[in-house]
C-alpha cells in the first residue's frame, strides 16, 4: 500500500514546530533534508531521536543538495561533495528507514564541453554512495531533477544511463513527478517506469515551468494518470509530499486519498 510522507522544502524552518503533528494528520512518513536547521547534528540530532522513538513515522533523507555535485570534474569539490553526503548517511543512518535521495549533480561551464567525464563522475560517485549507504543497510534513489539547463538527470534516458552505469543493488529512481513536468518528461517517466526501478517518489504541483511545490491538485499535474500507474504497478514505497507549509502538506494529502479511493 502507498505510504504518503511529508518534507517541508525549506530548510530555514525548524521542523520540530509541525512534525509532531504529521500522524495526526494522516501522514506516515518524514523526510529530513539534511541542511539548513534540518541537519541532523547536535541538539537537533537528539530531537530526530526523539521523533524516531516515540511516533511511528517512517524516516527518509534528503542528503544535502547546496553547493553539492557529485558530478563536478573538479576533483576537490567532488570529493567534499561525496564527503558530505557520507556525513549526512552516517548521522542519520539509525533513523532511517530505508532511503537516502541524492541528486545527480549538474554541469559547470567546463564540463559542459566534457559532458561525458561529468557522467563518468556521477557514476563513480554514486556507486561509491551505494557501497557506504550499503554498510548501513540503506538504499540510494537518485532524483530527476527540473528544466533548469546546467542540471543533470533531467530526462528519462539519463537516468537509466546513470543507474546502470552504477551497477549496484542497492540503487533506484526518485521519480519526482513535478520536476518531470516541468521538462515536459512525465509522460515518457510513466511509460518506462518498468526500466527505471523506482523506489521512491516526490510529489508537488506546479504549471511546467517553475518548480513551485504548490499543494497537488492546485497546477496542471495529470495525477489520474499519475495514480493510475501507481495503482497499475503496485508501487508501494513512500509518496513524499513536498511543499512549503503543513497545511499545504494535508490540503494535498486529502487530494491523494480522493484520487485513491
Amino acid at each position: 500500500m502507498l505510504k504518503i510522507s511529508f518534507s517541508l522544502v525549506d530548510a530555514r524552518v525548524n521542523p520540530l514546530k509541525w512534525v509532531y503533528q504529521l500522524e495526526d494528520a494522516g501522514f506516515q512518513g518524514w523526510e529530513i533534508v539534511a541542511e539548513g536547521l534540518q541537519c541532523v547534528e547536535g541538539e537537533f540530532k537528539e530531537r530526530v531521536r526523539e521523533v524516531y522513538q516515540t511516533t511511528n513515522l517512517i524516516i527518509s533523507l534528503h542528503a544535502p543538495l547546496s553547493d553539492i555535485n557529485i558530478a563536478s570534474v573538479n576533483e576537490r569539490i567532488w570529493a567534499e561533495s561525496i564527503r558530505q553526503i557520507k556525513e549526512s548517511i552516517e548521522n542519520a543512518y539509525e533513523f532511517v528507514d530505508d532511503i537516502c535521495v541524492v541528486h545527480p549533480g549538474l554541469l559547470s561551464p567546463l564540463s559542459m564541453h566534457v559532458p561525458d567525464r561529468a557522467f563518468d563522475k556521477a557514476i563513480t560517485g554514486l556507486a561509491e554512495l551505494c557501497d557506504f549507504a550499503s554498510g548501513y543497510g540503506l538504499r540510494i534513489a537518485v532524483e530527476n531533477l527540473t528544466s533548469a539547463n546546467m542540471l543533470m538527470g533531467r530526462y528519462p534516458d539519463e537516468l537509466i544511463r546513470i543507474v546502470r552505469g552504477v551497477n549496484r543493488d542497492n540503487i533506484g529512481l526518485c521519480l519526482d513527478v513535478a520536476h518531470a513536468n516541468t521538462t515536459n518528461t512525465l509522460d515518457e517517466f510513466l511509460a518506462k517506469a518498468d526500466d527505471m526501478n523506482i523506489i521512491h517518489m516526490h510529489a508537488s504541483d506546479n504549471y511546467g515551468t517553475d518548480d513551485l511545490h504548490l499543494p497537488l491538485g492546485r497546477g496542471n499535474i495529470d495525477w489520474y494518470k499519475v495514480f493510475s500507474v501507481i495503482k497499475e504497478k503496485e508501487y508501494d514505497g513512500l509518496f513524499v509530499i513536498e511543499v512549503y507549509s503543513l497545511a499545504a502538506g494535508i490540503e494535498s494529502l486529502e487530494y491523494v486519498r480522493k484520487q485513491l479511493c
